[in-house]
């Protein structure tokens, strides 16, 4: 059980699949494959989104109408269980009540667990050039991707597009075009270090596209 006081039931009616030491553990899993933006770190291993019996039905030969449906839906349902884990988990970090983080809520997080290992105390400069890769960071993960119509706030919705969007991979043809991405529920340290890189910058770019992508299909418009 979460100790969140008296927010706990309005916090966990919001996030009612998320588990907080799921969420620290996933936290500190995808935090240990970058040394620092854009950098993978080589001593970092992958991390498999979906459980052993998923990889074995996925893995069938011949499948079935019914074991497509199945392969769906629990993909989606671990995404969800995930991706509320890990806000219930930095809302709880952050002393967030609703489950819905705003931007302040966002940058004391990353300050203190992404960024807290690197010694910026005396370094203003490098404060305010990380403030401004959150800052962005923020905009693309609260408007799922989309170039505008975000609400300012952090939601399950929003958490879940982006960890869908880090479980895939970009394919390219035979001429090294890209042509899609590639859904196979394992994150990467070299594919998570693009990612968040891509997070980090100002403007509209792949990773951006994952998130628009990866909104609509949970949703269920595309």
């Amino acid at each position: 059980m979460q100790n969140f006081g008296s927010s706990r039931t309005a916090i966990l009616a919001e996030l009612p699949n998320g588990n907080a030491e799921l969420g620290q553990a996933f936290a500190l899993i995808i935090n240990d494959m970058v040394m620092q933006s854009g950098i993978t770190n080589p001593k970092a291993e992958d991390f498999d989104v979906m459980s052993k019996k998923w990889r074995e039905l996925a893995a069938k030969p011949d499948k079935s109408e019914d074991d497509l449906a199945k392969l769906d839906t629990s993909f989606k349902e671990n995404i969800n269980e995930l991706a509320q884990s890990y806000l219930l988990f930095i809302a709880r970090e952050v002393g967030n009540n609703t489950g819905k983080l705003t931007y302040d809520d966002y940058e004391k997080y990353m300050f203190k667990y992404r960024f807290g290992h690197y010694d910026i105390e005396n370094k203003p400069e490098y404060i305010n050039k990380v403030k401004l890769m959150l800052k962005n960071a923020f905009i693309k993960l609260a408007s799922h991707g989309e170039v505008s119509g975000g609400d300012d706030l952090i939601d399950k919705s929003d958490m879940s597009a982006f960890v869908y969007a880090i479980s895939t991979k970009a394919q390219r043809d035979e001429n090294n075009k890209f042509s899609g991405f590639a859904i196979d529920g394992i994150i990467t340290p070299l594919n998570y270090s693009v990612d968040e890189a891509n997070l980090f910058e100002p403007d509209d770019n792949l990773f951006s596209l994952k998130l628009r992508i990866a909104y609509k299909v949970l949703n269920g418009t595309l």
